[in-house]
């Protein structure tokens, strides 16, 4: 064995130029098919955890809000925005039949001016009543959100005094949530209090985000957890005909919404994958037999000398297995370098929930493209090679003189 790795490793050096053309296909399709797998991953891990952390069965708005589709934004993109309507809609929305579980959410954009230290989008809940952010929340955070405490997103840098103001309200950081790749990671949490103090000051430094909502009135978004046996459907379709100033939508409405299009972008990355791994596998087959070719009288002599056909073959797969081996990994890690570093570049470019998988999934995924990658390089070698070790000798040698 030791002298078909040293005839090998020698080949590899001998000709580098070859060698580095069959690495960089290697390469590309490592890391086409590392890059591509994890961007589907992300994406339908993205989603799973919008949906999960969505929670509500129904979500109430004020009709100029869903028009303009601000809910998707905030939740997904991070896009800031200002929409109310008053607190007298919860308590009717609590008397209807089939409502389990209502509460609402606050939805303030800080300013970008000196009353606020960031321009972020403020999202307040009511501890007593909540039960879509809490959960999310006691994930990471195991103490309570009292006045003036504050629970910032994944992608919200904090200073070392872990002080933020907001509508000259200082407040205090008391926990990072776990990330969710969607908007809600640059997003900021805080209780029923601290956010109502937050949109008197508001009014006070005169930001008209109310308009004829009084701001101790005002709630941005009614969430329902119906009862057994009713359908959030018919629930949401008869909130909207006897209460046209508001617009209920499915919770599950508009996680379709928010993943139209998810199947196509998934589609495409997928078709892409198996068009470059056909592709560089074709290349691979006909580089591989070219080489070949331009070895028949190398290979002949060996033969002749004494080598079996069986050692041809591990030489030439030994060689393969080293140049894609090489390829593949530094396909990896460029990947991997492009990839995970820009995955919020990513997320914003695709306007989609986009999560990128653990430690664990990553690792294992790269293995699975640096196997696959290896093994068609051998494979194309080695079918290949078999046409030279079944051929004749001595037509070999007299054909190439």
């Amino acid at each position: 064995m030791r002298f078909p790795r040293f005839l090998a490793v020698r080949n590899c050096r001998k000709r580098s130029s070859r060698s580095f053309a069959l690495g960089l296909v290697a390469g590309v399709l490592s890391l086409v098919l590392f890059g591509g797998s994890l961007m589907i991953i992300s994406l339908q891990n993205g989603l799973a955890q919008f949906k999960e952390r969505l929670g509500a069965d129904i979500i109430v708005l004020p009709r100029e809000a869903q028009q303009q589709g601000r809910l998707e934004g905030v939740l997904v993109q991070g896009i800031p925005a200002n929409f109310y309507m008053e607190d007298s809609c919860l308590a009717v929305l609590r008397r209807m039949p089939g409502v389990e579980r209502a509460t609402p959410q606050f939805f303030l954009a800080s300013a970008n001016s000196e009353c606020c230290s960031v321009p972020v989008q403020i999202i307040g809940f009511d501890p007593a009543t909540d039960f879509t952010i809490q959960p999310w929340i006691h994930e990471s955070f195991s103490g309570s959100v009292g006045q003036g405490d504050i629970l910032v997103g994944s992608g919200i840098s904090v200073h070392h005094d872990r002080m933020i103001k907001f509508y000259n309200i200082p407040c205090r950081v008391v926990g990072r949530l776990n990330p969710t790749g969607t908007g809600m990671d640059t997003a900021v949490y805080t209780d029923m209090d601290t956010i109502r103090t937050m949109m008197k000051n508001a009014t006070d430094l005169n930001f008209d985000y109310f308009k004829d909502v009084p701001a101790e009135r005002a709630i941005s978004a009614v969430l329902l957890k119906t009862a057994e046996g009713f359908s959030p459907e018919a629930m949401a379709e008869a909130i909207n005909q006897e209460y046209p100033q508001l617009t209920a939508k499915p919770a599950h409405g508009m996680i379709s919404s928010v993943g139209q299009g998810l199947g196509g972008i998934t589609g495409t990355i997928g078709v892409l994958l198996f068009m470059v791994w056909l592709l560089s596998a074709i290349i691979l087959v006909v580089a591989f037999r070219m080489v070949v070719n331009e070895r028949r009288r190398e290979f002949a002599i060996l033969l002749v000398a004494g080598a079996t056909r069986g050692m041809l073959v591990r030489i030439v797969l030994l060689e393969s297995l080293l140049v894609c081996a090489i390829g593949a990994a530094i396909g990896i890690f460029a990947g991997s370098a492009v990839i995970l570093p820009f995955a919020g570049m990513i997320k914003t470019s695709l306007a989609r929930p986009y999560l990128l998988p653990d430690a664990v999934s990553i690792l294992l995924l790269a293995a699975g493209a640096f196997f696959v990658t290896v093994v068609s390089g051998a494979l194309s070698a080695a079918w290949t090679v078999r046409l030279v070790a079944d051929s004749d000798v001595g037509m070999i040698l007299r054909e190439d003189g």
